[in-house]
């Protein structure tokens, strides 16, 4: 299933959030709406990674479900738009590739990228990091325990949102359907109905399997 994004061509304004979302739950959607909101964006790109290259351990859930759990997510929020660049691309997912296949699809629109203050505080390591600073201006969120502090990159553009700090994560809420736990309403009631549908994030073989009749590789 490859839906295309949802940009129009009158879209100045585009921030690009990329991550795993291996699942998608609602503290991203929370972030995307309050950053949508408060600095006045046309629209919000969820971009899923096939590999991120500051994180060792490998996605959960394969490709085609995370994609489909985003698209579910995303439904009837008009200022939302899934893209599935990187993982149509494969291998490690940089930052810098996707932001200049946006700048070619988009010449007309002033692009941002959501971090979360950790990794902010990360840029350096980031590949080709002064090239992208000058291509993005970052969309920073609070975070507990992180301070604002800008790291030494040239020419590095950022606004920090005060974003709901929300105690959500994915990796907790995989570690809660495997041990058959509540989820406490941490995802909308269609993403939590397709994980126990594929049975997803569990210990069985099947928890990483997705029926798709179009595989998006």
């Amino acid at each position: 299933m490859k839906p295309p994004p949802v940009i129009h061509p009158s879209d100045t304004a585009i921030a690009l959030y990329g991550g795993s979302f291996d699942p998608v739950h609602r503290a991203h959607l929370m972030v995307a709406r309050t950053v949508l909101r408060d600095l006045g964006l046309d629209r919000v790109v969820f971009i899923p990674a096939a590999q991120s290259p500051l994180k060792e351990t490998a996605v959960r859930a394969d490709d085609a479900s995370r994609l489909h759990m985003l698209e579910l997510a995303t439904a009837g929020e008009p200022g939302f738009a899934v893209d599935d660049c990187e993982l149509r691309r494969g291998g490690r997912s940089y930052t810098i590739d996707t932001v200049r296949a946006f700048q070619t699809a988009h010449p007309q629109a002033r692009l941002s990228w959501i971090i979360g203050a950790d990794q902010f505080a990360c840029l350096p390591r980031w590949y080709a990091i002064e090239a992208l600073a000058q291509l993005v201006e970052f969309i920073v969120l609070g975070r507990p325990g992180y301070t604002m502090q800008p790291p030494a990159v040239a020419g590095l553009r950022y606004q920090a949102v005060e974003a709901p700090l929300l105690e959500q994560s994915s990796s907790e809420i995989r570690r809660r359907i495997a041990g058959g736990l509540p989820l406490a309403d941490w995802l909308p009631a269609s993403v939590e109905a397709f994980i126990f549908e594929h049975a997803l994030y569990t210990d069985r073989p099947e928890s990483c399997k997705h029926d798709e009749k179009d595989p998006i590789t």
